[in-house]
């Protein structure tokens, strides 16, 4: 009776639900139901609006626009190498730009795997591989995903005082804007805090992450050049949205300087929802939202699924490539036979 009792207890306790596997669950349903919600909000718009979607000239102007969109959404790719190659550095590892390449280009197309977490999973696993410590990988990235939330949360300040409020009267709070500044400043200088309080607090966490040694805070060099490759990314991207608006749905006014910073804030919606592969739907609905006012519902639309294409052919392109120039493991019968 006593191991009846004992083992019924035992069932009743493995199945209970804990207080943490339910807001586990919580959370990713409230993620599936942003993601559900902006992918319906995009697709909604794309079905209304598909037979006003200007009209495209396709021929050889179409088809180099499209090439020129492609290449402006790859150059992510080699700034995201320099990053990691210039904060690996900082914490004693260094990788060679060409292998740091290699690895960002195979391991990008991870981010369209749901949970959108896995280009960060590949990167550990390959840099591992390449003799990366996983910590330091794990470490720098976190002070790589700290900077682009600091650099497009100014950006998203610029939008909200120049742009936004007169595209949209009424959606943008006079205090907002004072809010995202003092968010970006938080995100731009916790790399230093938070690498000092681990090294301080959890020292033996650290030498985990830093393989027997303390993790190095980043220079201040260091942070200036990875927020500067950041705002370029995005400038850099905003400017493949000016391309497609202008050239290739020909819509005759254009502000470079709207395009970039809307751009930015629907990047970072994008990044920010949980479960989103690669930002799909959220970014789309952001982009329609926010620039339909400005170019024009059925222009914004046709750039933001245009858009959508081209970057998800530069990461397949960036894959490709990444996994060609894959240096290839040394065949034992070889390197014996003679």
């Amino acid at each position: 009776m006593t191991q009846t009792a004992a083992s019924t207890l035992t069932g009743d306790v493995s199945t209970a639900p804990t207080p943490r596997s339910l807001r586990s669950w919580l959370l990713r349903g409230l993620a599936l139901a942003l993601l559900l919600a902006s992918c319906g909000y995009f697709a909604y718009h794309l079905w209304d609006n598909l037979h006003q979607l200007p009209p495209v000239q396709w021929g050889w102007s179409a088809a180099w626009v499209v090439t020129l969109a492609v290449l402006g959404c790859l150059t992510s790719v080699p700034l995201i190498a320099l990053m990691w190659q210039l904060l690996l550095r900082d914490q004693g590892v260094k990788l060679p730009y060409r292998k740091a390449l290699q690895i960002i280009a195979v391991s990008q197309m991870g981010k369209y795997l749901p949970g959108n977490v896995g280009h960060f999973a590949g990167r550990v696993l390959l840099g591992s591989q390449a003799g990366v410590p996983a910590g330091k990988t794990i470490a720098t990235m976190a002070m790589e995903t700290f900077w682009v939330l600091g650099i497009s949360a100014l950006f998203a300040v610029l939008a909200l005082m120049f742009y936004v409020n007169d595209l949209h009267e009424g959606l943008v709070d006079t205090s907002q804007p004072g809010y995202l500044a003092a968010v970006a400043v938080t995100m731009l200088v916790s790399p230093f805090v938070a690498v000092r309080l681990v090294n301080r607090l959890l020292p033996g966490l650290s030498r985990k992450l830093g393989r027997g040694q303390l993790l190095a805070e980043p220079r201040l060099l260091t942070a200036m050049s990875v927020a500067g490759l950041i705002a370029i990314s995005f400038v850099v991207l905003g400017g493949v949205v000016e391309l497609l608006a202008s050239e290739l749905f020909q819509h005759p006014e254009i502000d470079g300087l709207e395009m970039v910073l809307l751009f930015a804030v629907s990047w970072t919606a994008g990044f920010l929802v949980p479960g989103s592969p690669g930002g799909i739907g959220v970014r789309e609905a952001v982009m329609i939202k926010l620039m339909g006012p400005a170019i024009g519902l059925e222009t914004a639309l046709g750039v933001a699924l245009v858009m959508r294409l081209c970057s998800m052919g530069a990461d397949a392109l960036a894959f490709g490539i990444g996994l060609y120039f894959r240096p290839q493991p040394a065949d034992p019968d070889a390197a014996g036979g003679d």
